[in-house]
């Protein structure tokens, strides 16, 4: 039979393939989507690995990481799919969803096999009958290590593709596992960095000491509060245990300063910074403050200090939620109310100061007590101490250079300024906001502020930078009258009993440079001086019982800070981070 029109029949058939072609694309696109998500959803579990109580569950959650990023790259690994690579509009989608299936599944082979096989042994790192196991801390370190490798260099590959122009689809789950990656990445990071400084810090090559800084926030310092409640705490191969306790009033005035202070410091701080105990951390610098209660200590104390570690009240909150509540001299603790009852009721309940420090000693060493017999849910401590860290709560300072490398760059580490690599200037602009109480009192309890920055612009790699600082005193209005003197304090006239006065100081960035604050009818006057390379300006505030305040500033960057600024803040009575970051204006 003859064909009249052949041509017909070619395009029905050319129709019928471009149809199949294209039936197949989608298909295999939705496939490699489909395993591409569920890797990402899966890979939560890397985290829970680091983090969760069941060790069965995290495993399983691995192995359904690694089927998924399998299949991801099998169904992106055929000849059909590099054809796809090639196809105009389409072609870097493709080839996006192949790097993103192919570092899955390196992602799940070896590294991840073998934390998989470690997740059961990570109890290892917690106090248990009153101490932590060396050798086991030690063993997790190889796989965490390896672990913490293996997702740096797939967080590396991902950030080098742009999947700003993929279909939303594709965009989206190639998103989620960068996300997905990035969040596992930082937690294994922490993880790895913990594990390479625990054994030494833990006393694995003989007795360590450390200064354990209970900060009171009701009395605001630059990092968190007064320095009350000191402990001297020692490790041993892994046992732990409280030497004794001393209140940090106790040390009285040095004849003169611990330590040589410069003459910024001095402008900035006074003399008190070297001389009494309580003021060492006027300096948002906790390498600085800590340098300076480890030599006020070995002054007055036999024992030679070898690391100092500070964590303040509302960290006592967030290990409570874990720990369960404690009960000490008649007074039940919770994490609902331990801030309250320490930062404000005592003062009504204890009006002796001496039997203030005696009771809040207490209180430290029941809660220590607590942690190092610890059974509950490892999941809880370690986010608890996780928050207390990323606020800025939980410090830790260490005196054998090794370790501190390790610590340096991460939340404890309590650095005013991050440098960049190789000690060079940072290449992105930080800006400090930081408090010391003016009153001799206890007033800071009803102290709360916001801080916020914004980059107004960018002129030749420098931004400029707008600062404002509200300061709200929540104190009752007949705070002269019904809260006691020793809240009060000594700092103000007896007139003005219930206001606060604050000491502000903002730290520019390295490099840069800070106008005065605007003046809104301040009533003392300002100061500046320039401390390690970063201008700071300062001046005091008086609160009266509910007036807030506004501070307004301007700076800029240094040359070349063109990232995200960075904005730290002192550690606020309330729960949450008071810090932030402001995005760039050069991009």
């Amino acid at each position: 039979m003859r064909v009249e029109h052949p041509w017909r029949l070619i395009s029905g058939i050319v129709v019928i393939a471009v149809v199949a072609i294209v039936g197949y694309t989608g298909w295999l696109v939705y496939d490699a989507a489909h395993h591409l998500k569920a890797a990402a959803d899966d890979a939560s579990a890397i985290r829970a690995a680091a983090l969760g109580d069941d060790p069965a569950k995290a495993k399983a959650a691995i192995n359904d990481f690694s089927g998924q990023a399998h299949s991801a790259a099998k169904a992106t690994g055929s000849p059909f799919w590099g054809l796809l690579t090639h196809v105009p509009g389409f072609g870097d989608d493709a080839r996006g969803v192949r790097t993103a299936s192919n570092v899955a599944d390196d992602l799940s082979d070896g590294p991840l096999t073998e934390l998989a096989g470690a997740v059961g042994d990570i109890d290892a790192v917690l106090p248990k009958n009153g101490g932590v196991d060396v050798a086991s801390v030690q063993g997790l370190a190889t796989p965490v290590a390896d672990g913490s490798a293996a997702l740096d260099k797939a967080r590396q590959q991902l950030d080098a593709v742009d999947p700003s122009g993929y279909v939303d689809g594709l965009k989206t789950r190639f998103r989620d596992l960068q996300s997905k990656v990035d969040d596992a990445a930082d937690a294994m990071g922490v993880a790895n960095r913990a594990l390479k400084v625990l054994p030494q810090m833990l006393g694995a090559d003989g007795k360590h000491n450390y200064l354990v800084v209970m900060q009171n926030n009701a009395e605001i310092r630059a990092t968190g509060g007064l320095p009350g409640a000191v402990s001297l705490v020692s490790a041993d191969d892994g046992k732990i245990s409280m030497v004794r306790e001393v209140a940090g009033s106790s040390f009285g005035q040095a004849p003169a300063p611990v330590l040589p202070l410069q003459p910024a410091e001095q402008k900035l701080f006074g003399k008190n910074l070297g001389t009494f105990f309580l003021d060492a951390n006027l300096t948002p610098d906790f390498a600085r403050s800590s340098d300076l209660w480890k030599a006020r200590w070995e002054q007055t104390q036999p024992e030679k200090i070898d690391g100092v570690i500070s964590m303040d009240t509302v960290t006592l909150s967030y290990l409570l939620k874990a720990l369960g509540p404690v009960d000490v001299a008649g007074v039940h603790l919770t994490s609902a109310n331990v801030v309250d009852e320490l930062l404000s009721k005592v003062y009504a309940r204890i009006p002796d100061p001496k039997a203030e420090d005696a009771f809040f000693g207490q209180v430290s060493s029941t809660i220590f007590q607590k942690i190092l017999t610890f059974s509950g849910s490892r999941q809880t401590l370690l986010q608890a101490l996780g928050q207390a860290a990323d606020e800025h709560r939980l410090l830790i300072h260490d005196y054998d250079s090794d370790v501190q490398a390790d610590l340096a760059g991460t939340a404890v580490a309590g650095e005013v300024t991050k440098t960049g690599p190789d000690n060079s200037v940072p290449t992105t602009p930080q800006v400090g906001v930081y408090f010391a109480d003016g009153t001799l009192s206890k007033m800071s309890y009803y102290l709360r502020y916001n801080a916020h920055v914004s980059a107004t612009s960018c002129v030749g790699g420098v931004q400029k930078l707008s600062g404002k600082l509200t300061l709200t005193s929540t104190a009752p209005k007949d705070a002269k009258t019904t809260l006691p003197s020793y809240v009060t304090g000594t700092g103000l006239p007896k007139s003005k009993a219930g206001d606060m006065m604050v000491v502000v100081y903002v730290y520019a960035p390295e490099g840069g440079t800070a106008s005065k604050f605007d003046d809104n009818d301040l009533d003392y006057d300002q100061f500046s001086a320039e401390l390690d390379g970063r201008p700071v300006i300062g001046t005091w505030v008086l609160l009266q019982p509910g007036e807030s305040q506004d501070l307004n500033w301007t700076m800029t960057s240094g040359k070349g800070q063109t990232g995200n600024t960075s904005v730290a803040v002192t550690p606020s009575v309330a729960g949450g981070s008071a810090s932030s970051t402001a995005a760039s204006a050069c991009s």
